[in-house]
């Protein structure tokens, strides 16, 4: 038992710390198996609108900053099963409070704990009756989840180590929070004007134009997380398989697979206002869209008459 114990253990913590600083399991069903990554709004290019008689021009701005985290949130999965609903739960609390016990020895606060009632499902099982097979009633399983807000990165592991002390595998996400996105939208917008207005007096010096504001078109924030940039790997080179047969089944060879940060281009941004390091970091960007019209427009000459 102590052997499978410690497998169990070392396959958490592998799982755990290949998710560069800070993850989660969730990561299995997000970035890792196809799906589809969340959008970046961004400069497109075009000056030339559609505008009667092609005179509207359109300005872009793009900025990007990144953030350190002020806090962490780390959430874990418990549950456990039993003949009655009373016992999985009680069976529940009672490592969830070990847990508790463990958290308060490390400083981690009551007030930065909270547990919350998932789930409590009845659980099923096969017997066999003669010739039939029967489904029958097995127990039940009561499952929770445990946040901890902490402010220190360097208390993550600890908080992993804790928690496979007391049979808690499943590390199921880290959030990462930053208070202040009011100054941060602030920053980004003045930013934003900034490049627009410097791109206008370029295209008016350099193409002999002269622009009339028209209005913003497109004024987007958009916030992008660790969890979020998260791409699966995989290197190896297939082997031939048509000798590998074992009792008339094709034996494969079990392929490993790991994910890494993968941040936003910066290059794809007019402006970032602090650049990328190597740890994984939240990402907030601004995108706007300014629409000007030129002299002869008709609305720019209407506006002289």
């Amino acid at each position: 038992m102590k052997k499978v114990f410690f497998i169990i253990v070392f396959l958490f913590f592998v799982n755990s710390f290949l998710f560069a600083q800070q993850s989660g399991n969730r990561i299995y069903g997000n970035r890792g198996f196809n799906t589809t990554i969340k959008k970046l709004s961004n400069n497109k290019g075009n000056l030339v609108g559609e505008y009667p008689d092609n005179l509207k021009y359109s300005i872009e701005a793009s900025v990007l900053v990144n953030l350190k985290p002020d806090e962490f949130v780390a959430v874990f999965g418990v549950q456990q099963e039993a003949k009655t609903a009373q016992q999985s739960n009680t069976k529940v609390n009672g490592q969830i409070d070990k847990f508790k016990l463990a958290l308060n020895k490390l400083g981690v606060k009551p007030d930065n704990v909270y547990v919350d009632f998932i789930t409590q499902n009845r659980i099923y099982d096969f017997k066999p009756s003669g010739a039939n097979v029967i489904e029958t009633l097995a127990g039940f399983e009561t499952k929770k989840t445990v946040a901890i807000r902490y402010k220190d990165s360097d208390l993550f592991e600890k908080l992993v180590t804790a928690a496979a002390n007391e049979g808690i595998f499943d590390l199921i996400k880290v959030d990462y929070i930053v208070s202040d996105f009011e100054s941060t939208q602030k920053r980004l917008f003045e930013e934003a004007v900034k490049i627009v207005k410097n791109k206008k007096e370029k295209y008016e010096k350099s193409f002999d134009l002269k622009l009339k504001p028209l209005g913003v078109e497109n004024e987007k924030y958009q916030a992008f997380y660790p969890a979020d940039r998260y791409e699966k790997y995989q290197a190896y080179e297939s082997g031939q398989a048509y000798t590998s047969y074992r009792n008339g089944q094709r034996i494969y060879k079990r392929k490993s697979a790991t994910f890494f940060y993968e941040p936003l281009n910066a290059s794809k941004f007019d402006k970032v206002l602090t650049p990328i390091g190597i740890e994984p970091l939240v990402q907030i960007t601004i995108y706007i869209r300014m629409n000007y019209l030129t002299e002869s427009a008709p609305q720019a000459k209407s506006a002289k008459t």
